[in-house]
């Protein structure tokens, strides 16, 4: 079953995330949030914004989603727990301890953050041959295993953001993550878009689904919903997002997969500009889910 979810705007004038940073509301009325997606029909959202000490207003949020039926997805914390400097890879990783705390404490599905990058500052500022070595494969065993030894959480799941730049890149990869790593609140995080990157793969985003399903489909606990297009022309293969239905995405395959699976997965849109853009992505995706005989 498919719980669909967006970023919802109770003030509008209010900023979309952009990639890397937390799609969650401020949680100053956490029924009206609440309400603001059920009004949507939503019935997932990103979690609200808030400290994992403030356990009152934990409760709080808690309380008004499961009230509203909707299911609080999850807890993103996008910083580098590659990060070259010591201290701020040891800050990194402790804040994503707090984060699955806080994923636990919510009932969230998953606390996610991206494995990083072997380089200094986000993850994304520089790409290094080591990304891909036995030695960041172990790593990403080993602070797996660490974030979840340390917090224990016996309902939400630690992920990896799927990402093309390093080891979580590929079903194959994530196959062997989920056998090394060897802990039942180790998940997967689906992002289908994140596991484009080439020409080959873009024209057969439906067949990558499949395989996910085959290799791991009773371990994806969340998943992202976008769209991505392959640049023309050009000699070289460049590949962005797009607003859904604009892509070469197999949106079809994207649903069908989740959808057959016996666990409730919450499909989160993201990365775009406003309210009127998540509405007319949201509408698509319904569209699309409709042809496949899959409402949500």
């Amino acid at each position: 079953m498919i719980r669909f979810g967006a970023p919802v705007f109770l003030d509008k004038n209010a900023k979309a995330a952009g990639a890397g940073e937390s799609h969650g509301a401020a949680a100053d009325d956490p029924l009206l949030l609440a309400r603001a997606h059920k009004k949507k029909g939503y019935t997932a959202a990103y979690a609200p914004q808030m400290d994992l000490h403030d356990s009152a207003k934990i409760r709080e949020v808690k309380d008004a989603f499961a009230r509203e039926d909707v299911m609080i997805a999850e807890v993103g914390y996008w910083e580098n727990l590659m990060e070259l400097n010591p201290d701020t890879r040891r800050a990194n990783r402790k804040r994503m301890v707090e984060a699955l705390a806080l994923a636990e404490e919510l009932g969230a599905r998953t606390a996610v953050d991206i494995f990083g990058s072997y380089c200094h500052g986000n993850g994304n500022v520089k790409h290094d041959a080591k990304n891909f070595s036995d030695d960041a494969f172990d790593e990403a065993v080993e602070i797996a295993r660490y974030f979840i030894d340390e917090v224990k959480p016996k309902t939400a799941f630690f992920t990896y953001e799927i990402f093309p730049f390093n080891v979580v890149d590929s079903p194959g990869q994530i196959a062997r993550l989920l056998q090394a790593v060897d802990r039942k609140q180790f998940g997967v995080h689906l992002d289908l878009v994140n596991l484009i990157n080439s020409a080959r793969a873009y024209w057969t985003s439906g067949e990558i689904m499949a395989e996910c399903v085959r290799l791991f489909g009773d371990r994806i606990v969340a998943a992202h919903a976008k769209d991505i297009k392959l640049k023309e022309p050009a000699i070289s293969v460049i590949l962005e997002e797009v607003m859904p239905g604009e892509g070469g995405l197999d949106i079809a395959a994207l649903l069908r997969g989740l959808h057959q699976l016996p666990q409730e997965v919450p499909l989160m849109l993201e990365h775009l500009a406003g309210e009127k853009e998540y509405d007319q992505a949201a509408a698509h995706y319904r569209k699309v889910g409709l042809g496949e005989g899959i409402i949500f």
